[in-house]
């Protein structure tokens, strides 16, 4: 059992390291593990589905964070760990053989820096709540930083929240780059000439 015990939803999105898995469609509990002679335990599990994909029986134990704001599960693997670790195998069906899983590739980037390096707003969001441009919203009760603030790589990560690529939207938590980045900065840029932009802060 996870030491946190995470609020996963149906319908929330399961964020790998780098790219999406699908979408949450049942939790259930996996079968009994027996951890000592005294007792018998089991673990949770979400069962994750993404069209063109086979299932995906992920254990709770693998969740990095939840966040409310965006409704996403993060995960501490990689696509590509996928296969080794077995998800595609119901873990209710002891003896089957698990599917193949053939990780999609990253989707090209939609906006190019122009000659400065420079990277124009993104369009508004799937919400249609605001776009970021000259003036962010104001800041929620209590913070000092705002959604829409863009950070250059090598910058401390200032806040727990999502951040997004400026240029071709990628998002990743920050939970994921300090597990990364000990250090507690933020990596690389994920495209020439990108910043990292909060996308949303947890309540």
């Amino acid at each position: 059992m996870p030491v946190i015990e995470w609020v996963v939803r149906m319908g929330d999105t399961v964020e790998a390291r780098d790219g999406e898995l699908g979408v949450v469609k049942e939790i259930f509990e996996g079968p009994p593990q027996s951890a000592q002679s005294l007792f018998v335990s089991s673990e949770p599990y979400m069962r994750v589905v993404n069209p063109g994909q086979p299932d995906l029986f992920i254990p709770f134990e693998e969740i990095v964070d939840v966040g409310d704001v965006k409704q996403r599960v993060y995960l501490k693997r990689w696509l590509r760990e996928v296969n080794a670790l077995g998800w595609t195998r119901d873990p209710r069906k002891p003896g089957t053989a698990a599917s193949p899983y053939f990780p999609k590739p990253p989707a090209p980037a939609r906006v190019k820096p122009d000659a400065n390096g420079g990277v124009p707003p993104r369009p508004l969001v799937g919400s249609g709540a605001w776009s970021p441009g000259e003036a962010a919203p104001r800041p929620e009760p209590g913070r000092q930083y705002r959604i829409g603030d863009r950070f250059k790589p090598g910058d401390p990560i200032p806040v727990e929240g999502q951040y997004t690529c400026t240029v071709c939207g990628f998002r990743k938590h920050s939970s994921q780059f300090r597990e990364e980045n000990p250090d507690g900065r933020f990596p690389p840029p994920h495209h020439p000439g990108a910043l990292w932009e909060l996308e949303d802060l947890r309540p």
